[in-house]
């Protein structure tokens, strides 16, 4: 199982919700929303001269999930070059479930 985080500009958002709703389903994940920062893309701080804010989506994958998540941030990339789209995945992560 992989640990997914992706980063995405706020704006698009939705556009990563619609695709992943599609192409998967039942995948749960988390969201988090408001998350600050300075990457590639430039500052996103939520503030008057740098008013963007990043989202934050965590998964836990299998590998042919994982395949299809990287297919959709490599199409969203090239529709939204502008938009900041990070991800990072962390192989063999362990989710703990509850006995």
């Amino acid at each position: 199982m992989n640990r997914i985080d992706i980063m995405l500009d706020q704006t698009i958002e939705d556009i990563f919700i619609e695709r992943l709703y599609t192409q998967l389903p039942d995948r749960p994940f988390t969201l988090m929303r408001g998350v600050l920062g300075n990457g590639a893309s430039g500052p996103r701080m939520g503030t008057a001269v740098w008013p963007e804010e990043n989202s934050l989506f965590i998964l836990y994958t299998g590998e042919e999930e994982t395949a299809v998540i990287k297919s959709i941030l490599t199409e969203m990339r090239q529709v939204h070059p502008n938009n900041g789209i990070s991800a990072f995945v962390t192989p063999e992560a362990y989710e703990l479930m509850p006995e």
